[in-house]
């Protein structure tokens, strides 16, 4: 088990619903105003109903300071790139220059297991491969700039840590291997292929790889008091894996036409869809989200600030994209409520609760907590009348408290309970809860 707070290029799961034939549209805009008007969050959320726009809005810019921005401002989607490089791929295997069954062996062969693994396991995280961007001695490493030949290195040196279909795993690494694969078929760049194969022919002038030198990127932000820029990726590391940047209208366009087989044809998106019969998560490039009785597709993808997602349902037409580059509000708390009011769910919009206290009453938290069942040890300070958590190898965080001895970091989704008479302490994160006692 591994405990991120901030979390990498990787995607989470979200559920969904269909049915509804009119969107509130004033009411979502209250919900998106109370999240702005909380100091909340900072991003763009844009709705698409049958291939139109009916609501786009940007929100929390009024809470920075000396930053610009228009319409045309992109944001880092993260692992929403990986359904742009699935894409490319299966544009390659409907042209007849790949095929699903190819083995890894055939590109690279230095790579482990690489006799086994094929395009199809790489597609859908059953190749057993790791994940390139948390290496062991720095988790954070790909903050600067890395060279090819080190990445192709450390995907080496981490091996597999299972056969071949035996199980899924979520790999950046064998999605850094599909973007080389494509890369070395079509004898161009990432940048290039994404805008020779998609934003070209959809005339999508904010949809790129940051790697074309583009400008008007929005930064990613972390809340300290204040929004504080935060240091995210050094995007080219992650080609083709998290490094694609876009507006949010242009990421609904893309899906849209996606699934109108604008660009591959009905029985390949098909192949990119999890299987659910089968309880797949992950596809071949899409991920299943569920929100009730019906489904959406799309994929999530989260920086170590900006957080986003993308997802269709066939069903209505809905299309739904959103990317937070400043969170205090959950990401999925954020799409739960846009989509419950959408498809007509009871929801209630979230009491902001935070007390403040006093400097020498965070003292009786201090100190440094470990579990005999969790693999870090989590380090508490204060900074003034805050108090600050830090886990083994990662970066300090503000808590806020909302009870006298509970606090919160909303970014990560965490919460912290102190039982000071007993020198213990519960964490709860993501459906987990661990107990932490001082040492």
């Amino acid at each position: 088990m591994n405990l991120r707070f901030i979390t990498s290029v990787t995607a989470f799961l979200l559920g969904f619903t269909v049915s509804a034939q009119k969107i509130d549209i004033q009411r979502i805009d209250d919900f998106v105003s109370h999240i702005e008007n909380n100091d909340r969050g900072i991003g763009s959320i844009s709705i698409f109903k049958e291939g139109k726009e009916v609501y786009n809005r940007s929100f929390g810019q009024s809470k920075l300071e000396n930053i610009q921005y228009n319409a045309e401002t992109k944001y880092q989607i993260g692992s929403i790139t990986k359904m742009i490089t699935a894409t490319l791929i299966f544009d390659l295997i409907e042209s007849n220059q790949l095929r699903l069954e190819d083995k890894l062996s055939k590109f690279y062969p230095k790579i482990p297991n690489s006799d086994k693994i094929t395009v199809k396991n790489l597609l859908e995280h059953s190749s057993g491969l790791g994940d390139f961007t948390m290496k062991n001695d720095s988790i954070r490493w790909l903050t600067a700039e890395v060279s090819e030949n080190e990445i192709f290195k450390e995907i080496i040196e981490q091996g597999i840590s299972f056969q071949p279909n035996e199980k899924v795993a979520y790999s950046n690494s064998g999605y850094y291997l599909l973007t080389k694969i494509t890369e070395k078929l079509l004898n161009k760049n990432y940048a290039a292929i994404v805008a020779e194969k998609i934003a070209i022919p959809l005339n999508l002038k904010n949809l790129t790889s940051v790697t074309n030198g583009s400008k008007n990127i929005f930064p990613s932000y972390h809340y300290d008091e204040k929004w504080i820029p935060a240091t995210d990726f050094h995007f080219p590391n992650v080609t083709g894996v998290g490094d694609v940047i876009s507006t949010t209208k242009d990421l609904n366009i893309f899906l849209y036409n996606l699934f109108q087989y604008n660009i591959l044809n009905k029985e390949t998106i098909e192949q990119m869809k999890p299987d659910y019969v089968k309880k797949e998560t992950f596809g071949r490039g899409l991920m299943f989200m569920p929100f009730y009785e019906q489904s959406l597709y799309g994929h999530g993808g989260n920086t170590y600030g900006t957080h986003s997602m993308a997802a269709y349902n066939e069903q209505d037409g809905l299309g739904l994209a959103f990317a937070i580059n400043g969170q205090r509000f959950p990401h999925n708390d954020f799409a739960i409520g846009i989509l419950s009011i959408i498809y007509g769910k009871a929801y209630e919009f979230p009491a902001f609760k935070s007390i403040t206290l006093k400097s020498e009453d965070l003292d009786q938290f201090l100190g440094t907590y470990s579990s005999p069942t969790f693999p870090l040890k989590v380090m508490i300070t204060k900074d003034g009348n805050t108090l600050t958590g830090q886990a083994t190898g990662q970066s300090a965080f503000p808590l806020e408290a909302y009870e006298p001895n509970k606090f919160k970091f909303d970014q990560a989704n965490l919460k912290l309970e102190f039982h000071p008479q007993d020198n213990k302490m519960t964490l709860s994160q993501g459906g987990m809860k661990i107990e932490m006692k001082k040492e």
